[in-house]
């Protein structure tokens, strides 16, 4: 079978079912495992962000969004030549990737006739589903049944009944913030925390700083969408900015924590459990000095 994944996501899940040589096209994004990184690449960012601030970003975005325009290209010359059997989008974020829409068009205006699997995970248990599909539609369905039960097998950990655990500030985005969303409230949850600001499976959603004052969190955890350890490191330092986040108990008592949101936090794969497992070690104590390889606690803001 001939492959096209158009999520980093789908394309660890991918390579995880042992199905790495199938795939003939991946997105621009695909970084994980190192060797999706040689794939030819069939998508491109329509908005240009380098250089650019958080708060430039996301008002670039949002403007072309309300215009009706996307925020990612598909490379139609390269999809056709590589002719793919099977293209792999989703319908649940039209900033995280190229959209379902797009994909159906540009495979129906170039006659493509390749199968399209649309994932739209809303929570922990959806991601495992998705690993299910995904098995199901390249005929690796028993490889899927057991990755599958492998990752419910770590997810089947008893969720913290602690009469008051601890406040958790996830953020997704900086400037302006947004809270977590989605399977991030739900990994909060079975690290042993409550999120203050969303419940599993709410979207992410823009919140004033006057909210995230009301908040109270005992722990803050910075995890934009799509970034780096490294990147999520550099953007911090734009809260300094806003009176209210040195008003956070999160801060004041050096709960602050950076974490490396593409690899563990926002593309649902199987990756997600390795940030649960090292929220876990976070959260049982928030100001300790913690060896976590994509973490770090942030004592400088």
């Amino acid at each position: 079978m001939r492959i096209a994944s158009l999520l980093p996501s789908a394309t660890e899940i991918l390579f995880a079912l042992g199905a790495g040589s199938e795939i003939v096209g991946v997105s621009h994004e695909c970084d994980y495992p190192p060797e999706a990184r040689g794939l030819p690449v069939l998508t491109g960012s329509a908005v240009e962000t380098q250089g650019l601030s958080q708060v430039e970003i996301d008002t670039a975005i949002t403007r072309l969004l309300t215009s009706g325009g996307s925020t990612y290209n598909i490379d139609v010359s390269r999809l056709s030549e590589l002719r793919p059997d099977l293209v792999i989008t989703q319908a649940l974020c039209d900033v995280c990737a190229v959209s379902e829409g797009q994909v159906h068009r540009v495979i129906h205006e170039q006659q493509l006739g390749a199968r399209v699997l649309t994932l739209t995970p809303l929570d922990l248990e959806g991601v495992v589903r998705s690993v299910e599909e995904v098995a199901v539609a390249i005929g690796r369905s028993n490889k899927g049944a057991l990755l599958a039960a492998e990752m419910r097998k770590r997810l089947n950990l008893p969720v913290s009944s602690a009469s008051s655990p601890p406040r958790v500030l996830a953020l997704e985005w900086l400037d302006p913030p947004y809270r977590a969303g989605h399977w991030v409230p739900e990994q909060v949850l079975y690290a042993g925390g409550k999120d203050v600001l969303a419940e599993p499976g709410e979207k992410s959603e823009r919140v004033t700083w006057e909210a995230i004052a009301a908040s109270n969190p005992d722990i803050a955890l910075l995890l934009p969408c799509g970034l780096s350890l490294d990147e999520v490191l550099a953007e911090a330092t734009v809260l300094r900015d806003h009176p209210e986040w040195s008003s956070l108990p999160a801060v004041s008592n050096g709960a602050v924590w950076a974490l490396d949101a593409s690899a563990w936090f926002s593309r649902p794969g199987p990756r997600l459990l390795e940030g649960i497992e090292a929220l876990s070690t976070i959260l049982a104590d928030p100001t300790g000095d913690h060896s976590l390889p994509g973490a770090r606690k942030v004592s400088s803001l």
